[in-house]
């Protein structure tokens, strides 16, 4: 790709039907192993997810070394906190130990490093990218 400006190539790029639907492009399947945790922001559940109790949407970033893949996924955040829930799992990850674990908030997960495996999966909403974590060894 050129840096020069290009104005007919703009003015001649079409959207995708998924980007007219406000969809993005789901993170490939695979391995992403030692990745970072680059950022942890908060927004407001969606109203299905906050009827259930959901408090928050987790959006958390990650880089990992060797890939130019954007990675990133949403994590609800509930407390009582699940021990099944996605959020536990990437802090079980991250800390293997609960007396560390157990100070913890959701920007201490920033500058922490952990393997990811990310999967396609389908269900009533669709097809998403499941992000599965375990500890960076």
């Amino acid at each position: 790709m050129s840096d020069e400006f290009d104005p007919d190539a703009i003015l001649n790029d079409s959207i995708t039907e998924e980007e007219y639907e406000g969809k993005r492009p789901m993170t490939p399947e695979g391995a992403y192993p030692d990745s970072t945790i680059t950022d942890v922001r908060a927004f407001e559940p969606h109203e299905k997810a906050r009827e259930k109790g959901v408090q928050s949407r987790l959006l958390v970033s990650f880089e990992c070394n060797g890939s130019d893949v954007n990675l990133s996924t949403w994590i609800n955040y509930k407390r009582p906190l699940n021990p099944r829930a996605t959020y536990a799992k990437l802090l079980k990850a991250v800390w293997t130990d609960a007396d560390t674990a157990k100070n913890k908030t959701p920007r201490d997960l920033i500058g922490e490093t952990i393997n990811i495996n990310v999967f396609h999966e389908e269900g009533d909403f669709g097809e998403w990218a499941e992000f599965r974590f375990t500890p960076a060894t």
